[in-house]
């Protein structure tokens, strides 16, 4: 049972197939600034890793996750899909806001990071209306607490961009170490964490071809977002406060926090391992680096040590492996077909190499070895660039029988 994917009975007509193609667009945006940004990190481009990972971050991440907030929201529900005009100007804002950002930033001009944060911002507050409107119409209560994590986390990302444009522009004066925490907490751990979080126990059932958990009651997810949420809230709080210890608590409480939404997941049967694969490993293994890169920063936050090499680990292994995993069962999905072609794209974005390049790409982020990660991600990315091309091929020559 497609869990994740499964429409609500009723609604709006024409709603799926409506935010389908919205939603296709805006992963192709996301997937070609991740792109950008592997190739931008392996070719040294800008100051440092800074831009790579706001490009990747603010730009390929984000985008993915607007677009897939919007699309299981409204599939989920009766609601009807955003109107196309709306949908194509929040993916574009977010896109170019991200963009100017990163590059006004490199550039040292402030304007434009002050004109790219700011777009950034409004295209997260036009997708928190999109949510906030799909959620009183919802026919079911069963999938409420997912679309309550994606507002949370949207409002957390506001936050969180807001403290970053202060910063990029050098305002944030004798506070900037300490802001620079509160940001990467309410970014990375909020915005990104807390919608990741919010739709694992639908989708994983995805992944498996199974029923969702038992024990993924809207009331258990429910308590568990709030309690993810109110980690990232006193995590951030203690940040501005200068309250190292403070962060270290609400990192830790987190970290139970994922280890709670790991048991709400159903567990995979022995025969289903030949169909989910490597989709099914990368996921897994994204989650556990997300959970044990956020005890380590919790760490390195007490004893006032270098986080970079902690949090690119996070962003590559946790992050990025779970957005590559989702990617290769949304592809197939969203390219369409029927039975035949679905089955075909599912064989097509099952990558050992993947799996093993996202790993290991991981591992020499965190011990630090810069030219064996570049060479890595090579691997990693042309792996994805040809698997995604092959399906893209076959959507257009099909297209055209």
């Amino acid at each position: 049972m497609n869990i994740a994917l499964e429409p609500a009975a009723g609604g709006a007509p024409g709603r799926v197939a409506a935010v389908h193609a919205q939603t296709r667009r805006g992963l192709l945006v996301a997937a070609g600034l991740a792109v950008v940004a592997g190739v931008a990190g392996v070719a040294g481009v800008g100051a440092g890793w800074w831009l790579p990972l706001h490009l990747f971050v603010v730009g390929g991440l984000l985008s993915a996750i607007s677009a897939t907030t919007q699309m299981l929201a409204v599939t989920w529900s009766a609601a009807p899909a955003p109107r196309p005009a709306v949908a194509g100007a929040q993916r574009w804002a977010l896109a170019a806001g991200a963009v100017v950002l990163v590059v006004g930033r490199e550039n040292d001009r402030t304007w434009m990071v002050v004109a790219g944060g700011l777009t950034v911002i409004i295209a997260l507050l036009t997708l928190a209306s999109i949510l906030i409107r799909v959620r009183p119409q919802a026919v079911t209560d069963r999938f409420a607490p997912a679309i309550e994590a994606y507002v949370a986390a949207v409002v957390a990302g506001a936050v969180g961009t807001s403290i970053g444009v202060l910063l990029a522009t050098g305002r944030a004066g004798n506070r900037a170490v300490e802001l620079r925490t509160a940001h990467l907490v309410l970014n990375v751990f909020g915005l990104v964490g807390l919608v990741i979080a919010g739709t694992l126990p639908y989708f994983a059932a995805t992944q498996v071809r199974r029923k969702m958990s038992p024990r993924a009651t809207p009331a258990a997810m429910r308590f568990t977002l709030l309690g993810l949420a109110a980690a990232t809230a006193g995590a951030a709080t203690g940040a501005i406060l200068d309250r190292p210890g403070v962060v270290a608590a609400g990192l830790v409480t987190y970290a139970f926090g994922l280890l709670a939404i790991a048991a709400l997941l159903p567990v995979e049967a022995p025969r289903r391992h030949g169909w989910g694969g490597p989709r099914v490993a990368q996921l897994l293994t994204g989650i556990a680096w997300w959970v044990a890169m956020t005890v380590a920063f919790a760490v390195v936050g007490i004893r006032g040590t270098d986080d970079r090499a902690i949090l690119q680990t996070l962003v590559i292994g946790g992050f990025a492996q779970i957005l590559v995993a989702s990617l290769a069962y949304l592809g197939p999905v969203l390219r369409g077909g029927g039975h035949q072609r679905l089955t075909a794209g599912f064989a097509l974005t099952r990558s050992w190499v993947s799996l093993a390049a996202g790993n290991a790409a991981a591992i020499a982020a965190l011990v630090g070895h810069r030219p064996t990660l570049a060479v890595i991600v090579v691997v990693w990315l042309t792996d994805i660039v040809v698997r995604a091309g092959r399906l893209l091929a076959t959507r257009r020559s099909s297209a055209h029988v």
